[in-house]
């Protein structure tokens, strides 16, 4: 089992790498459309328009298959399911965000 510093060095690698890539790690601002309990209680309407909605929150959870992942995601008011492919958004895109995320 890691040590607490074991564990410490490893985020800080991996936040490091995500700055490197140009990602914001601590926004100022996001672009959030909805909180995660107003998708769920309108999804099929929200659905139907087609627009992109932006959630902000916490991964919680994340399983890969294969090619696919399922990640939960939540925020002060609920917890939803995220799905995405490796077809989606690339293969490049795919394993930065399975090594750092």
């Amino acid at each position: 089992m890691a040590t607490i510093d074991e564990l410490r060095k490893t985020r800080l690698k991996k936040l490091e790498a995500i700055k490197k890539a140009g990602i914001l790690v601590y926004p100022e601002k996001t672009k959030r459309t909805h909180k995660i309990a107003e998708v769920l209680k309108d999804f099929s309407a929200l659905a139907r328009t087609k627009k992109e909605i932006v959630l902000v929150g916490r991964i919680k959870s994340l399983r890969e298959h294969g090619g696919s992942t399922f990640l939960d995601i939540e925020d002060g008011t609920g917890k939803i399911q995220a799905y995405f492919k490796k077809d989606g958004i690339g293969e490049r895109g795919y394993k930065f965000f399975l090594a750092y995320f």
